[in-house]
């Protein structure tokens, strides 16, 4: 279908799609608008007309993903902006970073500053700088204004983690390595400062020339990803290709196309769109008018030649300086288009060739599309192409980067693996101790995280010994000592990465809990406060304090720092869990229980939080399911002394009282052999139910018992004087 068709097509669909949507027929509207998005996937307005059926339908998350699509087809859509921002927020949203905007890094000691902010589609980028030498970088992650899955979560990690084992190459931009900011994955890359091959192409065609060398570079980059790693990019385009600053062209985003598609066939709202539109919104990741025709078909396993398709369009696009509209292959535009209609030189059937519709009909690889590169390079230019880049070899640094990255995606093993690879280059290469010192902090840090302590501890020795002016090390030696309990070597750890570096919220946050182990309140605060004050909007700082409040019993100011957290990250389950944990103790149960549901959600395996929801919910009667959450409880931590005395109330409330509630007391004295609290309590509601059966004596012996482990416990001595006005000793 030729444009003009396509077009005509469009509006006999698009117009009465309007007219119902301006008419309140949602459902009608989002049919119709969904067949003209089939017919004109390339346009902004027509993706953007369809989420606001979508959102009349109430179906939010299509919705979503349909101003997502527009973003992708053109980032400055300011309707597409204007319906996200509109938009009622979940409570588990968050906002996307701001210009300005200081932001904790994990890698570093220092922080990033936001400088600009690039919107499009489904991600957004992040230009920033660092705090600790000025290095410009660029941190890509999802927008956190669509509704994103902790199993969205998990695939960004997972296509990421491709991206990091993808070896250097001229050609592709590296993937320095992975790190949560702010609670957000993010990948962190090079920043080009030539800018990309999009804002070149913005002025028009190229030279002949410098078309085909950016052309071999893309090739040549492209291949590496396919050849190394079976990678299908899935997303190749100009926005997607870097430029250094001596004008060569890096590809980027490899494996990032594939996070940031949606595989859910099931999504609400889709039974109200066409079956083309559906698979656009659940299976498609790309940019429209690069897109290979397979790439529309719902589950479709792509392989390189939809990257080759993609080529093919971006080289059309270069020599041309026209991009064909979205479903017309860019050969077969060609054929059509004035001044190439009669052509057919190399460079066209070097076109035609790669975006064929039926990928059977293309190069099967960019071994072979290189090949009919460098003849078409022979033909226009009257000499032979270059050669391929050798693939170079990994630095120490590199390797450093590398490991820390599988660290954060927890592939401690492979991560130990490339330190020693670091190692042996870095004596290969006669790298100073700088370079030598991180190697061997990263191996304790992966050795930590798979709890070979003694390793972990002579590894960080070993760094600092290397390079003792490096606060970080100190920083994680000091971490490791204080998981293993030694809280004196870990405070002379921190001490030490303060000497060097006293700006360092981190530090000050790990040495406040630290301090409130030894509980030395008075310092703890001081420190923990320091901490929230170098970075305020680190929910892992105000966590921290919040802690330390709660266990000076000053709930009100803990829950204060909890909420804070919780606005710079409400995903976060540890703050969630501590905020209904603060709940329960400022006896306001139903806003603990509702707060500890949205904990359970995203750590539905945690123990204390299930002990948490089974006190919530007997204090709320809700007993059947304390009962429930108390069973759960008791798989996740085992058979505690305070699990066992709830499940015993709960008995009692669904059951009264009788000899399996009296078992569960019993147990309870059995498991808190060490924990005199629990113990007396166990005890004291023993002897309560004993009371209540009539069986006064066997309950004043319960009470005697809990009494010699607590005498000062006012309300065993409530109930042993009930028991005994029971039995007649009144004088007693």
């Amino acid at each position: 279908m030729d444009t003009v068709d396509a077009e005509r097509d469009y509006e006999r669909s698009a117009a009465p799609g309007r007219a119902a949507l301006a008419a309140g027929r949602y459902e009608e509207a989002a049919r119709l608008l969904g067949a003209a998005v089939n017919l004109r996937p390339d346009r902004a307005a027509a993706h953007v007309e369809l989420a606001d059926a979508l959102r009349g339908l109430g179906r939010a998350a299509m919705a979503r993903r349909a101003y997502a699509r527009a973003l992708a087809v053109d980032p400055s859509c300011a309707a597409a902006v204007a319906g996200l921002d509109g938009m009622d927020r979940g409570r588990q949203e968050r906002e996307n970073f701001r210009v300005g905007q200081r932001l904790a890094s994990q890698r570093h000691i220092g922080h990033w500053t936001v400088l600009e902010v690039r919107r499009g589609g489904f991600g957004v980028v992040y230009v920033v700088r660092s705090s600790d030498n000025g290095a410009r970088k660029v941190l890509k992650t999802y927008d956190t204004r669509l509704l994103w899955s902790d199993e969205d979560r998990a695939r960004f990690e997972r296509e990421a983690l491709t991206w990091v084992r993808l070896r250097p190459h001229r050609h592709v931009a590296p993937a320095e390595h992975v790190e949560w900011i702010e609670g957000l994955p993010c990948v962190v890359t090079e920043y080009a400062e030539g800018g990309d091959l999009a804002g070149l192409l913005a002025a028009g065609a190229l030279p002949p020339a410098r078309a085909l060398r950016f052309a071999r570079h893309l090739c040549d980059g492209l291949r590496h990803g396919h050849d190394q790693l079976g990678l299908v990019h899935r997303d190749v385009k100009p926005a997607n290709c870097l430029l250094t600053g001596d004008g060569t062209l890096r590809v980027t985003d490899f494996g990032l196309a594939r996070a940031f598609d949606s595989a859910d066939a099931d999504l609400p709202g889709l039974g109200e769109l066409p079956a083309a539109a559906q698979a656009l919104y659940t299976t498609v990741a790309g940019t429209p008018r690069y897109m290979a025709p397979e790439q529309y078909a719902p589950g479709a396993v792509l392989d390189t030649r939809a990257d080759v398709y993609a080529f093919g369009v971006v080289l059309f696009q270069m020599v041309t300086g026209v991009l064909p509209p979205a479903g017309v292959p860019a050969g077969a535009y060609a054929g059509r288009t004035a001044g190439w209609r009669t052509r057919r030189t190399p460079l066209h059937r070097l076109i035609r060739a790669c975006t064929e519709a039926d990928r059977e009909n293309r190069p099967p690889d960019f071994a072979a599309v290189r090949e009919l590169l460098d003849g078409v390079y022979r033909k226009a230019l009257g000499r032979p192409a270059p050669a391929p880049p050798e693939t170079p070899r990994l630095t120490a640094e590199e390797y450093v980067s590398r490991a820390v990255g599988l660290i954060h995606l927890g592939r401690c093993e492979e991560a130990l693996g490339e330190v020693e690879d670091g190692l042996r280059t870095a004596g290969r290469e006669g790298d100073g101790d700088v370079v030598l010192g991180k190697l061997w902090q990263v191996r304790g840090m992966a050795l930590g995280r798979l709890g070979r302590a003694g390793e972990a501890v002579a590894a960080y020795d070993h760094a600092v010994g290397l390079n003792p002016r490096e606060p970080s090390a100190w920083l994680n030696r000091g971490n490791q000592f204080l998981a293993q309990r030694r809280h004196e070597d870990a405070l002379e750890c921190y001490d030490r990465a303060l000497e060097i570096r006293p700006d360092i919220g981190n530090v000050w946050g790990v040495k406040a809990d630290a301090l409130a182990d030894l509980e030395r309140f008075e310092e703890a605060e001081e420190a923990a406060s320091r901490a929230v004050e170098l970075r305020p909007r680190d929910p892992n700082m105000l966590v921290i304090r919040a802690l330390l409040r709660g266990r000076q019993y000053r709930h009100a100011e803990a829950l204060v720092d909890l909420d804070r957290a919780l606005a710079v990250a409400p995903r976060s389950a540890v703050a969630l869990a501590n905020k209904g944990n603060t709940l329960l103790l400022l006896s306001r149960p139903a806003e603990a229980f509702d707060v500890l549901l949205r904990a359970a959600e995203l750590e539905p395996d945690d123990p204390s939080t299930s002990c948490n929801l089974t006190l919530a919910a007997y204090r709320l009667e809700r007993y059947e399911e304390a009962r429930e959450y108390c069973e759960k409880a008791l798989c996740l931590y085992g058979a505690t002394a305070e699990l066992l005395v709830h499940k015993g109330l709960i008995h009692a409330r669904l059951h009264g009282h009788d000899e399996d509630e009296l078992a569960c007391y019993e147990s309870a004295v059995a498991a808190a052999e060490d924990d005199d609290v629990w113990r007396a309590t166990a005890w004291g509601r023993k002897g309560a139910a004993l009371a209540a059966l009539e069986r006064p004596e066997e309950a004043l012996a319960c009470y005697d018992e809990g009494l010699e482990i607590l005498p000062d416990t006012s309300w065993l001595r409530d109930g042993r004087q009930a028991v005994l006005e029971r039995l007649g000793r009144t004088d007693d």
